[in-house]
């Protein structure tokens, strides 16, 4: 085999190396500085023994993999870690080349990065070998299919394919439908963090109480928050769902929704002081859980007269004709289908991984109830984006119906103005004969006054005339 056909094998293998290091290396110092400082405040002794484990355990825990030990049990998955690693997979196979033997090697080679992280841990994993390995595999692939997506010289083939097999407006409506679904989620996660910052902002005294009751001093503090902002997207999902009427429990300890929720009987965790306290005001609760509404509705009209989207406009329905009005208002309603699958399909999926453990008993389910959860948040959003479609389409009527009416009117109005016309004209016709053929005789006045004929000669006046030269005497 020649160097050239070997480059491609062996930069999958540099990629995987490399997404490792940057990955577990500054994770490693921040684990060797939070254990230092916290040897330092509390006075005890070094635990720097404890950073190749703990971090070992942390890089597996950011692909899915919980662990316990005989007091504590870890699986909820930090979820920023985890979207932090894929995107440095991403990254990295972006500069090295998205080619397809670079994949199998690079997969093979982090695999086996895996595989040497189960070695030597102080803690116990939850799975066996070959979960661990496939769960690594799938953080892997997804990192991969991430950059590979992003070269158009490697999808080319496949659209080519597309075009030939699918017509425009159908990758029209397939490329809106998901990027709309995408868009609603995105939304939907920023308003999850306005509320876990809302709840930072009203119940910081607590977290602060209880770091002050655990004797926590001020460097284990700001480190502590660091490292909880890792979970800040299971956080933010938990908020969702609350915000949307669908709530959360931290195992059956307590259930937090819009009308119910104490931390009385949780454990006194810093963290567990964060979470809110129920919403008296029925019309606050009510406004709330119809922000996803809100935001499919929005959504829906802006893609329906956007230019980008399907660019529809009553005003011009009626020069168009009844069969393309007819697909120009049915290729909407496909879209928002396509748009529904998605926000339920990601909804579904991020609510799941939101979720784990933090014991065997009281905590050993912490999260969100998916369906619920899913339910209160895809089902409101499709719903406003059937609303939106259904304004514009009786907008649409509207203008239709009134165009008709005004139409109608004019062409009545214009018909009874030519029929008056018309009926003038032939009575102006019928007057003009009859006075033709009915004008009386009027007789020929002569003023036939005699005058003396003396007056009669006085009165005439000489005329000169040329005569033939014959005078009478």
């Amino acid at each position: 085999m020649s160097r050239t056909k070997l480059i491609p094998w062996l930069r999958g293998i540099a990629a995987s190396c490399v997404a490792m290091l940057v990955y577990a290396v500054p994770l490693g110092l921040l684990m060797a500085l939070v254990l230092l400082v916290a040897a330092m405040e509390e006075g005890g002794d070094t635990m720097s023994s404890f950073t190749v484990p703990l971090t070992q355990a942390v890089v597996l825990l950011s692909q899915g993999v919980g662990f316990h030990t005989s007091s504590i049990v870890v699986t909820i998955v930090p979820l920023l870690l985890t979207f932090l690693l894929v995107a440095l997979i991403r990254t990295v196979f972006r500069r090295m080349g998205t080619d397809p033997r670079g994949y199998v090697t690079g997969l093979a080679a982090w695999l086996v990065f895996d595989r040497l992280l189960e070695n030597n841990l102080t803690v116990a994993l939850n799975d066996s070998t070959f979960l661990v390995l496939c769960k690594g595999a799938l953080v892997f692939t997804v990192g991969f299919a991430w950059a590979f997506l992003q070269d158009r010289g490697r999808l080319e083939p496949l659209r080519g394919y597309l075009r030939a097999q699918l017509s425009a407006p159908i990758r029209h409506v397939i490329a809106v439908g998901v990027r709309l679904g995408v868009l609603i989620v995105a939304i939907v996660l920023l308003c999850g963090l306005g509320t876990v910052i809302a709840w930072i902002a009203l119940n910081h005294h607590a977290v602060g109480t209880s770091f002050d009751v655990m004797h926590v001093q001020t460097g284990s503090r700001i480190l502590i928050c660091v490292m909880a902002a890792a979970w800040l997207p299971n956080l933010m999902l938990w908020a969702v769902s609350w915000l949307f009427g669908a709530g959360f429990s931290v195992g059956d300890l307590a259930t937090f929704t819009l009308a119910e929720g104490s931390t009385a009987h949780l454990p006194a965790l810093p963290i567990f002081r964060l979470f809110p306290q129920p919403v008296a005001d029925p019309t606050i609760r009510l406004c709330v859980t119809l922000i996803p509404l809100a935001i499919g509705f929005a959504l829906g009209l802006l893609v329906l007269v956007a230019r980008r989207g399907f660019g529809l406009r009553p005003s011009q329905a009626r020069s168009a004709e009844p069969r393309d009005l007819l697909f120009a208002y049915a290729y909407p309603v496909g879209a928002f289908c396509i748009t529904s699958v998605v926000v339920s399909l990601l909804c579904t999926l991020l609510y799941a991984l939101s979720g784990g453990a933090l014991g065997t008993k009281h905590l050993a389910s912490v999260g969100v109830d998916v369906r619920h959860a899913t339910n209160a948040t895809a089902r409101p959003c499709a719903l406003g984006l059937f609303l939106a479609w259904g304004t514009m389409l009786l907008l649409t009527a509207i203008v239709l119906a009134v165009r008709t009416l005004i139409a109608r009117r004019g062409a009545t109005e214009s018909a009874s103005r030519c029929a008056k016309a018309r009926g003038a004209s032939s009575q102006r016709e019928a007057g003009g004969d009859a006075t033709t053929e009915k004008k009386p005789f009027t007789a020929r006045v002569v003023n036939s006054t005699q005058q003396p004929k003396e007056k009669q000669g006085d009165d005439n006046e000489p005329t000169a005339t040329t005569g033939i030269g014959i005078g009478l005497p």
